[in-house]
C-alpha cells in the first residue's frame, strides 16, 4: 500500500486576480449565477492553500530532477580509493559490524564509476535515476534498507556498496546512516587514533 505525502503549492498572484474577479463578479451578479462564482472563487482559494496528495513515485521523480539539476559539472567529486594497493591491500582488517555512522564522514568511495555518479555531496547524475527513484520510494515507504559497506580508515569512512542509499538518506534530511563497518589499520590512522 503506498502512502502518498503531502505538497503545498506555491499560489500565483494570477490565481489570486481569478478567485478575486470571481468573487466580486458573484457579488455583483448575484442570483444563482453569483452563488456558482463564488462558489467557483471558494474552490479556486481551497486548491491554492490546501496541500494536494501525491504519489511516492511522483515525489521521488521531483526530488531527483532536483538534485540532478542542482549538481553542477564542475562539483567536487568523491575521492577514489584504491583497495588493491599499498597500504590498503596489506592493512590489517578488523570486522566492527553493523554501526550508525555520519554521513558527512564518508569521503570516498572504492569504485571509480561512483566518481563520475555522484559529487562529493551524493548529487547523483541523470544515469542513476531508475535505481536513485525506486530506493527512494522505498524509503518514503518506511522499508528498511540494507546497511551501506564502508572501510573506516582513521576518523573517516570510506564507501564500498551503497552509494544510491547515502543519497537517498541525505534527500530524506538524515544524517547518520547504518553501515557495515571494517576497520582498516593503516599506520597513519593509528598515529591519528594514537593523537586523539
Amino acid at each position: 500500500m503506498s502512502r502518498t505525502s503531502l505538497s503545498p503549492r506555491a499560489a500565483s498572484p494570477r490565481r489570486w486576480v481569478l478567485c478575486a474577479a470571481l468573487l466580486a463578479g458573484g457579488f455583483v451578479v448575484g442570483g444563482g449565477i453569483g452563488t456558482l462564482l463564488v462558489i467557483g472563487a471558494a474552490f479556486a482559494v481551497l486548491d491554492a492553500v490546501v496541500p494536494i496528495p501525491r504519489s511516492p513515485q511522483a515525489e521521488a521523480e521531483d526530488r531527483f530532477a532536483r538534485l540532478a539539476r542542482s549538481r553542477r559539472k564542475r562539483a567536487p567529486q568523491l575521492d577514489l580509493v584504491d583497495e588493491g594497493s599499498a597500504p590498503l591491500a596489506a592493512a590489517p582488517r578488523r570486522e566492527l559490524g553493523v554501526q550508525l555512522i555520519p554521513i558527512e564522514s564518508i569521503t570516498a568511495t572504492t569504485e571509480a564509476s561512483k566518481t563520475r555518479q555522484f559529487d562529493r555531496g551524493f548529487r547523483p547524475d541523470r544515469s542513476t535515476e531508475r535505481r536513485w527513484k525506486s530506493l527512494w520510494m522505498a524509503q518514503a515507504r518506511g522499508l528498511d534498507l540494507p546497511p551501506v559497506a564502508v572501510y573506516r580508515i582513521g576518523e573517516r569512512h570510506v564507501l564500498r556498496d551503497g552509494h544510491h542509499r547515502v543519497s537517498v538518506a541525505l534527500d530524506h534530511g538524515r544524517d547518520e546512516i547504518e553501515a557495515d563497518v571494517v576497520e582498516l589499520r593503516t599506520s597513519r590512522s593509528t598515529s591519528s587514533s594514537r593523537a586523539g
